[in-house]
């Protein structure tokens, strides 16, 4: 029983208006919290993303300023002449003149380092042979194994600019195992182009951490990355060496920006991305935006104060809802009494303002049925009869007639085959236009149509003349008026091709942009020229498919479509007859 009147209770106006309310600002209440934390989210991270490609434009400088501080080094061996000597003349020095040229050098070498790369590992090979070290280490590969090495021929091939060239290993004891960037530059005569030595600057994964480890975080990463996809420097120490395809990097690549947001795996990632000219390089960072707001946003608490707002918007929704729902019911409960059909039981005017409007509009409602349903009941008579006569209007009697008797004459001479064919093609014919009253058709069925037409009239008139149909894809579920193409293809071959004439019948269909341009095409006797353009087909004719005229047609097409279509006939450019259609393209749902 208590079931039984909750769902009595839900039937009436009152407790579906009252339930739709409580419904309504339920949504309201979800949808606007969902809208404040999504809002909340966007401004967190847009500020967040803000203060983190700051800091990614901070190492963008730092590596910057490391490539001119190496630039500078390159640039003081270059142009001291104690490298030069001690590179090309050392083998005739004695001890002391020896033991000068590298004091002069270490002086020079002092001078052009900055305190930062005081502990860098810098080795100056002459082509001689002859070798100078930064660092007390031994070098453990030989003179041509050094000199074969990417890093040196990268240097050789390019003189004039520094290298920075990814190796699995340097070329001393201290770095022999691990990943290391090596800095290479050639050392030259300027007027012979003679190389008369290489520099060499060792930065191990140690070297270059310093410069973006305090952007690297849980939830965000660091990558340098070569002209050939392979990391060279990174947080995720276990990327390094590998050829990068992650689908972010490639999505990253692609897109070109500086910074750009993209989804992965159902995560969203912010990609920052700076490129380094001098080093041939570009360096990524990416930042978990999920993870981000996790860790510094207070997700719990926002989301209370907004389920806090629904419930406060909910409990004032409910209580207006009910109090104006309360006079509404009153008045359900008196028209309830009304039953039968009876349009003389008027509503008393009382109750609210509202209720007493509601009885008003009502009781005017009664005055007037009787007057509207008459009037229904004739439009609808009318409207019955329109479209009984629409439905006569699509075949001709005589159409058929002939038909038949061609079939007839098939069935005397034998001929199984086209005999068959040829009801088919009457069968399909009658299906599509006499049951299907619809006035839209595709293009497709249109076209079958056609076919089954052509078939029908080859059949008794012979195949002089041939049908062609140029169809785009893209336009076979686009919905056309039905039967607007069949009379245009009637008028072609019966006053196009007089006295047995052969000829092709072509039909273009294509989309120009957002409309359908269709072209019905013949090569006959064409247009005469004083018809200019009011061409009408001779419905008198008994051979003829059906009553539609290019008068009804242009009707039609008109009361459809109003000024966004257009139809015009025409001689064509090569002889026969044009008729270019032009309709909005709508496909069919």
């Amino acid at each position: 029983m208590k079931n039984k009147k909750n769902n009595n209770i839900l039937n009436t106006f009152s407790g579906r208006i009252s339930s739709m309310v409580l419904l309504t600002a339920v949504i309201i209440s979800i949808s606007i919290s969902a809208v404040v934390l999504k809002m909340s989210q966007n401004i967190f991270m847009d500020t967040y993303g803000q203060s983190q490609e700051k800091v990614f434009s901070q190492i963008e400088e730092e590596l910057n300023i490391l490539n001119d501080d190496m630039q500078k080094v390159m640039e003081e061996i270059d142009s001291s002449w104690a490298f030069r000597m001690y590179l090309t003349g050392a083998s005739q020095m004695d001890n002391v003149e020896q033991y000068r040229n590298m004091y002069q050098m270490e002086q020079d070498l002092t001078v052009s380092s900055s305190s930062d790369l005081k502990l860098l590992n810098i080795m100056v090979l002459g082509m001689q042979g002859q070798d100078y070290l930064s660092r007390t280490e031994t070098i453990y590969m030989t003179k041509d194994e050094i000199l074969d090495s990417p890093a040196a021929a990268a240097a050789m091939d390019e003189p004039e600019r520094m290298h920075y060239t990814f190796a699995k290993g340097g070329y001393t004891q201290t770095n022999k195992d691990i990943d290391v960037i090596i800095v290479s530059k050639a050392l030259y005569y300027r007027q012979s182009r003679q190389i008369y030595g290489i520099v060499f600057i060792t930065l191990n994964m140690e070297d270059l951490q310093k410069y973006y480890d305090y952007f690297v975080t849980d939830n965000s990463s660091f990558y340098m990355v070569d002209a050939e996809d392979t990391v060279v420097c990174s947080s995720r120490r276990g990327t390094v060496g590998k050829t990068m395809d992650d689908s972010w990097y490639i999505k990253a690549k692609n897109a070109g920006a500086t910074q750009c947001t993209i989804r992965e795996k159902g995560q969203y990632l912010t990609v920052m991305c700076r490129e380094l000219p001098y080093q041939q390089k570009k360096i990524y960072g990416v930042v978990d935006n999920r993870l981000a707001l996790t860790q510094l946003y207070n997700m719990p608490l926002l989301i209370g104060i907004c389920l806090a707002i629904g419930c406060l918007i909910l409990a004032v929704s409910f209580f207006f809802a009910r109090e104006t729902i309360r006079p509404l019911s009153t008045l359900v409960q008196k028209m309830s009494g009304i039953k039968g059909g009876h349009f003389q039981e008027y509503m008393p005017v009382e109750g609210t303002l509202e209720v007493q409007e509601l009885a008003k509009t009502y009781n005017y409602m009664l005055d007037d049925m009787e007057k509207y349903i008459a009037e229904l009941m004739h439009t609808q008579q009318e409207k019955r009869k329109s479209e009984i006569k629409a439905l006569q209007m699509q075949i001709n009697p005589h159409f058929i007639y002939n038909t038949l008797a061609s079939i007839k004459m098939l069935v005397y001479q034998n001929d199984t085959k086209k005999t068959i064919t040829t009801i088919d093609a009457f069968i399909s014919l009658l299906r599509n236009t006499i049951n299907n009253t619809d006035e839209l058709v595709t293009i497709s069925r249109e076209i079958e149509n056609l076919r089954n037409y052509m078939q029908i009239i080859q059949a008794r008139y012979g195949d002089a003349v041939q049908m062609e149909f140029y169809v785009s894809r893209t336009c076979q579920n686009c919905e056309i008026p039905k039967l607007i193409l069949q009379p245009f293809v009637e008028n072609a071959f019966f006053h196009g091709y007089p006295s047995g004439q052969k000829g092709t019948i072509q039909i273009y269909i294509e989309k120009q942009e957002d409309m359908l341009k269709i072209r019905i095409m013949d090569d006959g006797v064409g247009l005469h020229a004083d018809t200019d353009n009011k061409v009408s087909l001779p419905v008198q004719r008994k051979e003829h498919f059906s009553g539609i005229g290019i008068h009804n047609i242009r009707e039609r097409l008109q009361l459809m479509y109003a000024e966004k279509q257009s139809l015009s006939i025409e001689n064509g450019p090569f002889g026969g007859t044009v008729v270019t259609i032009l309709l909005p393209a709508r496909t069919k749902e």
